[in-house]
């Protein structure tokens, strides 16, 4: 594309100008009043009536385009919050499940792994702003390579629970260890969307 050469314009505009401005310095501005009040009329009225209005409804539509860009990065922060939401309640476990769901996957897990508990408590159950945190205390006689294995699988356990405490004593005898755990979950009363 070839580039626009405005000189010839500027020139015109130029002539016309100085032509105008000769014309009334040689007539005197009393002949062209009567002009000059109808040019600046319609410049005001275009002014008023053109460039205002289009003026207004370009504001409106930015603005309305700023509302739309604010509620579409409000809706994916939703979209987005609701999913991580979805994904906590997928960890853990439901309402159905409060009443021995602990206690049997603590079992589960401590008979995958061939391990005989000395002590199991029953479960403890607090409930704060709409949470019920179970927990349980176990005590079993172990190798450290079998604690770790435990520990893998209670970790990695779906509904989720964690170990909250844990106290390991080494055993004179034969390498075997004295455990203490306290194994705990949290279960939502009820799931907000």
């Amino acid at each position: 594309m070839a580039p626009i050469d405005f000189k010839p314009y500027v020139e015109l505009i130029s002539s016309e100008v100085s032509l105008l401005s000769e014309a009334v310095k040689e007539k005197g501005a009393k002949r062209f009043g009567r002009v000059m009040a109808v040019a600046g009329i319609m410049v005001f009225a275009s002014y008023y009536m053109v460039l205002m209005p289009a003026a207004r409804k370009s504001a409106t539509l930015s603005a309305e385009i700023a509302r739309a860009k604010s509620l579409s990065e409000s809706g994916a922060q939703y979209k987005s919050l609701r999913d991580q939401l979805a994904q906590s309640y997928a960890l853990l476990p439901s309402v159905s499940q409060r009443g021995q769901w602990l206690s049997n996957s603590v079992r589960d897990s401590l008979s995958v792994g061939g391990l005989i508990t000395n002590d199991f408590k029953p479960v403890r159950e607090n409930e704060l702003n709409g949470l019920i945190f179970q927990s349980s205390s176990v005590s079993v006689q172990l190798r450290f390579s079998e604690f770790f294995d435990w520990l893998l699988r209670l970790e990695s356990a779906k509904p989720m629970m964690h170990l909250e405490m844990m106290e390991l004593v080494k055993k004179e005898e034969a390498g075997y260890n004295a455990a203490s755990f306290d194994v705990g979950t949290i279960i939502p009363m009820k799931e907000y969307r």
